[in-house]
């Protein structure tokens, strides 16, 4: 008898720490998605940081020039801004597959 309360109590542990494991792995799971909806909201942003130096980016107090009326020009930024956006979510499209053929 006593090996069965032993078992018991070990069966309960056990489930204990299945119940705690799997929250946590929810825990983590909305934490990834939250990251992943934040980086394709501010893709596009990003994109263009990585590809304009702040010394040449619009929010530069010091710039000037061609390049300066460039970037002040709305007429001009919302095409590059959507073509930044279109890229990045390619990009995202294409990764996606790539994990969902590596986790398969």
């Amino acid at each position: 008898m006593a090996t069965d309360n032993k078992s018991a109590r070990s069966l309960d542990l056990l489930d204990k720490d299945i119940r705690r494991l799997q929250a946590k792995a929810k825990q983590l799971e909305d934490e990834i998605d939250n990251n992943f909806t934040y980086l394709q909201n501010h893709s596009a942003a990003l994109f263009i940081n990585s590809l304009f130096p702040r010394k040449i980016r619009a929010d530069d107090p010091a710039r000037e020039g061609l390049l300066g009326a460039f970037f002040q020009n709305e007429r001009l930024m919302n095409p590059l801004n959507k073509l930044a956006t279109r890229l990045v979510g390619q990009a995202s499209h294409f990764i996606n597959k790539l994990i969902d053929k590596w986790i398969d």
